[in-house]
Parts: structure tokens; C-alpha cells; sequence
């Protein structure tokens, strides 16, 4: 009986075992066939010539003068923050919710662009509903929206697809693909006659990352000037307000510093967030290779706009635009040798009173700068003290500076060798100050503030106002305080204002 009762139970578990080498090979033989099952030639079907709109009316009004109303709206309040830059634009990251969510932040990334000249806009979007391997394009026809119909660039789009083996024709990818569609309302409300390419990207190895990158770059190479590339992301997805805007705030400064390796170890490892990875990283690598400029627009979160922040989605809008240097403007190469210097000073002073050594020979870091070191742990302010004026040269001013804020801080105890590890630096190098003669001139996110009168003085950094989200006279009111006047001082006889730039840049 017991004999029977094992033969039983080993036949049941070979029964078990070869079940689950079926679904195993199974799940193998879908994956190697997936690319094949959607992909189709040109004259497929399912390729609409003219693919309508599935999303108005759901992530945007479905009527055209409600759409165009709203657009206004968000556009309008983006101009009124932040600055258009004079510089050449080449790329953007722009979310991708609904637009009573993420619109005001996407229309940060437009306005932009608002009446510049783009010939082909590329959209780089993920694949939210169809599962294959590879990079799927849109190739020929055009999409429809409230606004009206954008062709497609088919010679653009076979010229990818001829420098790039990874992307292929995937119909099924755009039959209900969200993350390309809700951009073309912004860009038929900003820019005035373009041609789109729409990417959807599926599964892809590291190497199609470059392989999509080389051939975008050979693109750009050919028209520096002509095309436009749209990264659609949402970032952080269902954490706490709190959780998500400090995880989100890690992810914008890799892409701020191009740091493709680490943002791409920490999307593996789950300490950031992209939906949109595959277009984001795609960015970053081209900026590399142009030694661009990366510059966050605005960030926020679902939380800021319905007020749960217990799950949350986060949303950032950032720019690349080619490096129009300027005299002031340090490079990345001396951006990381000073915080290097900061590192290694902070390190050696906490830990055995030392004051390292280093052999600066030429370049701006010679050149008298006023300049702030900030401290964090743990994203919290934990010490900064810096130069206004420029007394030092800048590599010095950055090496006093450091032990300044770890030590000398009032507001603070000096920081200990146990919490090494957890302190994050930050350097802010500063402009002349120039006096302001009218209120009117101050730019948040742009321009910090030194309030002066009689013997009391204040200073804030440009990055104070915009992580508190102040608007021009709460920025100003901030500064009086800072300098122990009253909150109204700055419009009062007898205060003298001032503002100066910053170049921030952070480990």
C-alpha cells in the first residue's frame, strides 16, 4: 500500500514537473516569437492611414476650443514662472497622464519651444498595452486630434529604420498607445508646421539603447537645427508624496548630470522610476555626445493636484538644449573637479583635521567666484555657508567654503565622521550681484536675492524659491526674514536689492 501510495505521489510530481517545463518553453517560444507576431510590412492594415484619436475626450478635452482654452491656460502659467531660454533646444521630457494631471507640467517643457522652427518632431514613448521585443515606428500616414492632422515624416522614419536594426514596423504597438498621442496637442498649440516620427518601445537590451541613440544623433548631425525629440514619461509611480518627490528628485539630478550608468542601476534596482526609460536614456546618451546642457523645467506630482498624497504618480519636464557657453559658465569637467575637491576636503577635515592639497594650474577655477557649499543627509539641509563676494579663487573659496558648512554653520552641530557616508554636496557658483530697480526683474528659478539695510543682510539661492515654490514676492518677503527685517522691508526707502545667478550642481 505505502509502495502504491509513492508510486502515486512520484507520478503526480513528474506529472508537476513536466507541466511546468511546458509553460516554461512555452513562455520561452512566446518571447522569441513576440517581434514577429506584430510585426507587418508597410501596407498592413492595421496601419491606419490617418490613425484617429483614442484619448480625447478621456486625458484631453475631445472638443477643440475647450482644448485649445486649457492649453492656453497651462501654457500661459508656464510663461509667467519660468524663463524661455535663448538657447538651442533639441530635446524634451514631457509627461504623459491624463492632463487634469500632469498637463501644467508638460506645458513647463512647451512653452519652450513656443514658435520655433522644427521640421520633424520624434516622439519617443513606452509601450504601456502591447508586450514585444524591440522599437516599434509609425512609418507613414498621419495622426488625427481636435486640433487638426500632422503628417508623418516617412522619409525620416525609413532613414531610422535603415540605421537601426532594433526599430521595425509594429502596428498593434500605436492601436491604443497613450503616451504619444497626449503630446501632439501641445505640439500643434506651440509649434507652427511640423512633421512627427512616433517611437514606441518595447523590451530592449542595453546595446539597443546606443544603437537607437547613434542613429537619432546622425539624424541631428545632418539637421542640427531641424528636428526636435520628445521623451514621454511619468516618473515615480504609487508611493508616498513625501516618498516619490524625494525618489524623483534623485532621477532628475542623473539626468541633469547624464549620468546614464547610475540612473540606469537605479531603474533596475528600484530606487527610480521612468516609465518612459527607454526615450529618457536615449536623450541622455545623444547629450553626452554633444556635451549638451540639461536643465529641469518643473516637477510635481499627482499629490499636488488632488490632494491624496498617500499614491502618488510623480511628473518632471526637462529640457536638453546645445551648451551656448557662456564666460562665466563652468564646464562638466570642472563642475565634477570641484566636487571633488569638496568630497575629498570634507572627508580629510571630519575625519583627521586635515586640509588636502591640490594642484589647480589654470581654467576658471583660478578666477575670483563667490560661492555656496550646501550640505544634505538624507535630501535635509545639514549645513551652507558661502562667499557673495568674490574674495578667493574659486577652487579655494570651494575648499573653505566645505569646512565652513560642515563645522561653522550656527544652525547646526558640526558634522560628525559617522554621517560622512550620508552627506550629499552641492555647489552653487555665483554671479556679480546686480542692484534691482524694479521688482519686476526678479526671476524665480532664474536669479537668487541679497537684501540689504543698514547693518542687516539676507541671502537666498535661486534652488530656495523654486523647491519652496515661492512666487516673486513671497521669494522676496523669504529674504527680508533671512536678513531680520520685516517681510514687507524689500519695498520700503532705505533697502537695497539685489540678484545674481547661480550654477548648482550637486554629487
Amino acid at each position: 500500500m505505502k509502495k502504491d501510495l509513492k508510486t502515486q505521489i512520484t507520478k503526480l510530481e513528474m506529472r508537476i514537473f513536466c507541466n511546468f517545463l511546458f509553460i516554461l518553453f512555452s513562455c520561452a517560444a512566446l518571447l522569441i516569437l513576440l517581434p514577429h507576431i506584430f510585426e507587418k510590412s508597410y501596407a498592413d492594415d492595421t496601419l491606419q492611414k490617418v490613425k484617429k484619436p483614442v484619448f480625447a475626450g478621456s486625458f484631453y478635452p475631445a472638443e477643440r476650443n475647450q482644448l485649445e482654452k486649457r492649453l492656453d491656460i497651462y501654457l500661459k502659467a508656464a510663461s509667467t514662472q519660468t524663463k524661455r531660454t535663448a538657447s538651442h533646444i533639441f530635446g524634451l521630457i514631457s509627461p504623459h497622464a491624463g492632463y487634469d494631471y500632469s498637463g501644467q507640467v508638460a506645458a513647463y517643457a512647451y512653452n519652450q519651444i513656443k514658435d520655433r522652427d522644427y521640421k520633424t518632431v520624434i516622439i519617443i514613448g513606452p509601450s504601456h498595452q502591447v508586450p514585444f521585443r524591440g522599437i516599434s515606428i509609425y512609418p507613414v500616414g498621419s495622426w488625427e486630434t481636435p486640433l487638426g492632422t500632422v503628417q508623418v515624416d516617412n522619409k525620416t522614419a525609413k532613414t531610422l529604420m535603415d540605421n537601426c536594426n532594433a526599430i521595425k514596423v509594429y502596428p498593434a504597438a500605436f492601436a491604443r498607445e497613450h503616451s504619444l498621442e497626449v503630446q501632439l496637442p501641445f505640439l500643434q498649440k506651440t509649434l507652427k508646421s511640423f512633421k512627427i516620427v512616433p517611437l514606441a518601445v518595447g523590451f530592449i537590451e542595453k546595446d539597443d539603447y546606443k544603437r537607437l541613440s547613434d542613429a537619432l544623433l546622425r539624424l541631428l548631425e545632418q539637421n542640427p537645427k531641424d528636428i526636435l525629440f520628445v521623451a514621454s514619461s511619468d516618473m515615480s509611480h504609487y508611493h508616498s508624496y513625501n516618498k516619490a518627490s524625494q525618489m524623483d528628485r534623485v532621477t532628475l539630478k542623473y539626468i541633469e548630470h547624464l549620468d546614464v550608468d547610475r540612473l540606469f542601476e537605479n531603474l533596475q534596482n528600484g530606487n527610480c522610476e521612468l516609465c518612459g526609460a527607454p526615450g529618457v536614456i536615449t536623450l541622455m546618451m545623444m547629450a553626452s555626445k554633444l556635451n549638451a546642457h540639461v536643465k529641469t523645467l518643473n516637477y510635481a506630482n499627482s499629490g499636488d493636484v488632488t490632494g491624496d498624497k498617500n499614491r502618488v504618480v510623480g511628473y518632471g519636464a526637462t529640457a536638453f538644449m546645445y551648451a551656448d557657453k557662456n564666460d562665466n559658465e563652468l564646464s562638466l569637467k570642472e563642475q565634477k573637479t570641484l566636487l571633488t575637491i569638496a568630497r575629498k576636503t570634507l572627508e580629510e577635515f571630519i575625519s583627521n583635521g586635515n586640509i588636502p592639497k591640490f594642484d589647480i594650474k589654470e581654467g576658471q577655477l583660478l578666477e575670483k567666484r563667490g560661492v555656496f557649499v550646501t550640505l544634505k543627509k538624507h535630501d535635509e539641509l545639514r549645513g551652507c555657508i558661502g562667499y557673495i563676494m568674490p574674495i578667493e579663487p574659486l577652487y579655494k573659496a570651494v575648499i573653505e567654503m566645505t569646512i565652513s558648512s560642515s563645522t561653522k554653520d550656527p544652525r547646526f552641530l558640526p558634522v560628525s565622521k559617522k554621517e560622512l557616508k550620508d552627506i550629499s554636496i552641492e555647489i552653487s557658483a555665483l554671479t556679480p550681484l546686480m542692484p534691482v530697480e524694479n521688482p519686476n526683474q526678479i526671476e524665480v528659478g532664474k536669479h537668487g536675492l541679497y537684501i540689504t539695510r543698514g547693518s542687516r543682510s539676507g541671502l537666498l539661492l535661486p534652488q530656495v524659491a523654486t523647491e519652496n515654490k515661492w512666487n516673486r514676492d513671497e521669494f522676496l518677503s523669504q529674504t527680508c526674514r533671512k536678513a531680520g527685517l520685516p517681510q514687507n522691508a524689500w519695498n520700503e526707502k532705505g533697502t537695497k536689492t539685489y540678484t545674481f545667478t547661480a550654477q548648482i550642481f550637486s554629487e
